[in-house]
């Protein structure tokens, strides 16, 4: 009624129409609504009359090339349905005829007619039948012209202005359609009426009834998205498809610096930027749908090279001042209109008869200054300038900045709304998301004083398609490892010694498969090396020395090596566009390096070589290390990824992930001098930090061999501050020297910057991780948190965990919680989608919601988070917490009963499902994850009786598994 209102006010007859309303009283609108209620129902029973009568009779009699059964999936549950609205008509027709604005009462028959279970059934069995029914309709009309030709006949004769299309739909659109009528005939039903509660209940019985269709319909969405993510899959040959994530749309954008085009395709949770692969020659193809949350969307069947792969998160649309300066840019037509008005006042000002030279010389200076800023616009070409936006994505290898260019500055707008709408979206929906606890594993011990160490999952999935975590656990004389499968149920399958490791295991790393310059000719390539021997002395670079570049004619050989393998790539791809190719660069690659010589960023330089005169003596004779000793028969597979394992008496094992570690002989040891702290993955290397202050780098050769003999060497800390921890955080390694943090070039291996972290020398930097561009770290003995800035270094926060830990110890024994709280120390720390999980010493454990950091983020811009115990957790110490994906890639993956994806469906060998998986394994808001905390005991925090069973397992080591 407002709507006409106002379209009548602009017709100038406002008045009169607020006039007449306000002479109806309620009990005439009421009859009015009454009165359009039994019209609606009138139409709705002839429109399922002409269904039943005009369509499904006539093709089940009268068109022989039309199967029985086909037409009762195109009308599945009309008859029914027309059955029952027919009763229902009649009932409100005896009431209409004897209406009384007193007494007579609708709600009564509303309530009794959808409250039926028969009713509900038939309603809710035509929706979840509506998209197949569908199909049979859009089937029938395209493959068979009798079929079609007999539709139209039948809509010609029924005399109905709507297709048999437009009327199969209505059902759907009915109960939403009664919910507003009878929200209006409350609103004008006087509460003392004997129809008002009546009506309430009906309302209540119709929003219910509502509640369950829309539940049907929000299932059919999802397995619409579901089956567009898997026809994504196979253009893009990366996986897609977990319950939450929706696609939303893609656009073909151009990349600065780069000549190909390019294609963004936005999801609920990922952005994904991909380059075509095109085949020579004339191909036809045709186009596949895709379900979006706009309806249906287009994409040309053409398989993609993935190039970045990463959470929406991590991108950040950058508003720097130019950027801001140019979307300010005056449109070029907007100054021309501008300019055009001005020269018509300038005509009429010259026909005034009253002095106006003053007028006259404003309007030039107007003009002139618009003349000038037109043409400074057509220079700058502001249209184009209006396409681009700077995003700058952060990973932990690095920060790439990126200048992207739309096809038009409408849909430049239209893609950044779209991406601030899914971050907030996709924020909103973790925070209603808390984490379920699943299980506790109590793990058996095979020797006395086992405790947990550190726990890494397997990079991909292992030979039956599952997800492994490995778990390293000693007594200090003797490394043992705890295989936890992740099945449909967790389960240890496996306890054993590592063969050979008689010390303590420190720390674990998960090294990808091979995906940088791929080459098909050597992909399946496998190196054997049996080493016994001990090889010559690896020079060292101490870190006052020289920095050395990278030697020329090496690197010349390395960009040959890229420009051959580049052209076999592309000459592969125009004879054979299915072979399945990796997702590139992920992880792994610099992504940057990967493009064509013209507008080509330059590939990050390699390792220093040490020559002679970089080499420089160790005046320490503690912290000398001499060369590694290298021990057994390794056969590598560089598509498979491997664990690498360090340990306190100075060995790192390395073992494929997939073999069986109690059974292989393919396995490596290499022996340093000095225990191995810490181990890290980045950018196709292996670093590992030893207790003198040496960081050990091990390399790949160009077949992606790792080459175990000869690794560089370089002294970053001492014997007195060595690399207790180490991480990745946006292309640099992060390395906590005792107190003090070095960030250093991965590629040069010099120390960038440096800064002290607390001021007490003898607290080592214990925990190290990072989220986006914010880096959280605590320090030994300590139950604070510090955070820091990725790039800017600053400091940001400091968070205490104290008062959440002893409000999880409120039921616990006084002397128990007093013992607890007075060396409470953080032993842990991880990031899993948007928490940041903490380990305690007293066996909490904790999660912080983690603020978003940007790149201007700056110190006390942001509020403390909220710190949140969980109820479950360890008797004693939290010795590690991890997490994993619950991701499992299918060997098949095949959308059923798409015909527009028969070209290029496909099934993909189980060591390209390895290769996939290892590669396409960006962990988003949207991705399901396990977390594992490993510790002593397990304890219910929330009751005593709790507490009192679970003492008598103190000792017994404990896995715990959340969902998130």
């Amino acid at each position: 009624m407002e709507s006409m209102v106002e379209i009548l006010s602009g017709l100038g007859l406002c008045e009169p129409v607020l006039e007449y309303l306000d002479n109806v009283s309620d009990p005439d609108k009421r009859y009015h609504i009454v009165e359009e209620l039994c019209k609606n129902e009138q139409e709705y029973v002839e429109a399922l009359t002409v269904l039943k009568d005009k369509y499904m009779l006539p093709l089940k009699t009268s068109c022989s090339s039309v199967d029985e059964n086909l037409v009762d999936n195109i009308f599945y549950m009309i008859p029914e349905i027309l059955m029952h609205h027919t009763v229902y008509r009649n009932a409100l027709d005896r009431v209409w005829t004897n209406w009384d604005s007193e007494t007579s009462t609708m709600g009564n028959l509303i309530s009794a007619t959808f409250s039926k279970q028969t009713v509900i059934d038939c309603y809710l069995s035509f929706v979840e039948n509506y998209k197949t029914s569908g199909k049979v309709i859009e089937n029938a009309l395209t493959t068979k012209s009798s079929v079609q030709k007999f539709i139209e006949q039948c809509h010609k004769e029924s005399g109905n202005k709507l297709s048999m299309k437009d009327l199969i739909v209505r059902p759907i659109q009915r109960i939403p359609r009664y919910e507003l009528l009878l929200q209006r005939l409350i609103e004008h039903t006087p509460p003392n009426h004997p129809d008002f509660p009546l009506l309430k209940e009906a309302e209540k019985v119709m929003h219910d009834f509502a509640i369950k269709l829309g539940t049907v319909n929000e299932s059919q969405h999802e397995e619409d998205q579901q089956a567009t993510l898997k026809r994504l899959e196979l253009l893009l040959i990366t996986d897609l498809a977990v319950p939450d994530r929706q696609y939303i749309r893609h656009d073909m954008v151009q990349i600065m610096s780069k000549k190909d085009q390019w294609c963004i395709w936005t999801f609920s949770d990922l952005i994904i930027i991909s380059s075509l692969k095109r085949r020579t020659g004339t191909v036809t193809r045709k186009s596949i749908i895709l379900k979006s949350p706009t309806g249906q969307d287009f994409a040309e069947n053409i398989k993609h090279k993935v190039w970045l792969k990463v959470g929406l998160d991590a991108v950040e649309i950058v508003k720097s001042p130019t950027n801001l300066s140019r979307r300010n840019t005056v449109d070029p037509e907007q100054l021309e209109e501008d300019i055009g008005l001005l020269n018509d006042v300038s005509d009429l000002i010259t026909r005034l008869n009253c002095p106006h030279s003053s007028l006259e010389e404003i309007v030039k200076d107007m003009l002139s200054t618009l003349n000038k800023q037109l043409s400074e616009a057509m220079l700058r070409n502001p249209t184009a300038e209006s396409n681009k936006v700077d995003i700058l994505v952060t990973t932990q290898e690095a920060i790439y900045p990126l200048e992207i260019m739309f096809t038009s500055g409408e849909k430049r707008i239209t893609w950044e709304a779209t991406v601030s709408d899914a971050k907030q979206k996709l924020a909103q929906m973790f925070d209603k998301r808390a984490p379920e606890f699943l299980t506790p594993l109590p793990i058996t011990k095979t020797r006395a004083g086992m405790q947990f160490s550190c726990a890494a999952p397997i990079d991909g999935v292992n030979n039956s398609g599952y997800r492994e975590v490995w778990v390293c656990n000693s007594d200090g004389y003797v490394g043992h490892m705890c295989l936890l499968s992740l099945q449909p149920e967790p389960i240890v399958t496996l306890n054993t010694p590592v063969p050979g490791c008689n010390a303590r295991i420190l720390c674990i790393c998960a090294v990808p498969a091979y995906s940088g310059t791929f080459r098909r000719k050597s992909s399946g390539k496998k190196h054997q090396h049996q080493v016994i021997s001990q090889h010559p002395l690896i020079p060292r670079v101490s870190e006052d020395g020289p920095r050395n570049s990278v030697a020329e004619g090496e690197d010349g050989i390395e960009e040959e090596e890229e420009e051959k393998s580049e052209k076999s790539e592309s000459e592969s791809e125009s004879s054979d566009e299915d072979t399945p190719f990796p997702c590139s660069n992920e992880n792994n690659e610099d992504p940057m390096s990967v493009d064509d010589e013209e507008g080509k960023i330059p590939p990050p330089a390699d390792l220093p070589e040490p020559t002679s005169e970089s080499v420089t003596p160790n005046p320490d004779p503690v912290s000398s290390n001499p060369d590694p000793i290298t021990v057994g028969s390794w056969i590598q597979d560089s598509l498979k990824s491997t664990m690498w394992l360090g340990t306190e008496d100075g060995c790192i094992h390395v073992f494929q992930c997939t073999d069986n570690i109690k059974t292989t002989k393919n396995k490596l040891k290499i022996h340093h001098e000095s225990p191995v702290y810490c181990i890290v993955y980045l950018d196709n290397k292996v670093f590992a930090s030893l207790a003198n202050g040496d960081l050990i780098v091990y390399k790949r050769d160009n077949e992606g061999i790792w080459d175990a003999e000869n690794p560089y060497t370089r002294s970053i800390g001492t014997v007195q501050y060595p690399i207790n921890k180490m991480l990745a955080v946006a292309g640099k390694l992060w390395c906590g020297c005792q107190n003090v943090m070095k960030v250093i070039n991965p590629l040069t291996l010099s120390t960038e910057t440096s800064f002290q972290v607390i001021s007490d020398s003898d607290r080592c930097i214990q925990c190290l991780v990072c989220s986006g561009q914010g880096v959280w770290m605590a320090t030994q003995q300590s139950s604070k948190l510090l955070l820091y800035h990725a790039t800017s270094y600053e400091f940001l926060l400091e968070v205490s965990i104290a008062q959440a830990v002893a409000q999880k110890l409120q039921s616990a024994d006084d002397i128990i919680r007093q013992h607890k709280a007075a060396c409470l120390r953080i032993t842990s720390l991880m990031v899993c989608k948007d928490l940041l999980w903490v380990g305690t010493s007293a066996g909490v454990i904790l999660t912080i919601t983690m603020p978003r950091i940007t790149s201007t983020t700056t110190r006390g811009a942001i509020p403390t988070p909220t710190v949140t115990g969980l109820v479950n957790g360890h008797t004693g110490h939290v010795r590690f917490l991890t997490c994993v994906e619950m991701t499992v890639t299918s060997p098949t993956v095949k959308v059923e009963g798409d015909e527009e994806d028969d070209s290029i469906s496909e099934n993909i060998a189980l060591h390209d499902i390895h290769r996939r998986s290892s590669m396409a394994a960006t962990t988003t808001l949207a991705s399901r994850m396990l977390v594992i905390s490993g510790g002593d005991g397990y304890e219910d925090f929330r009751n005593n009786a709790a507490n009192e069973s679970a003492g008598r397992d103190d000792s017994t080591n404990h896995l715990l598994i959340w969902q998130v």
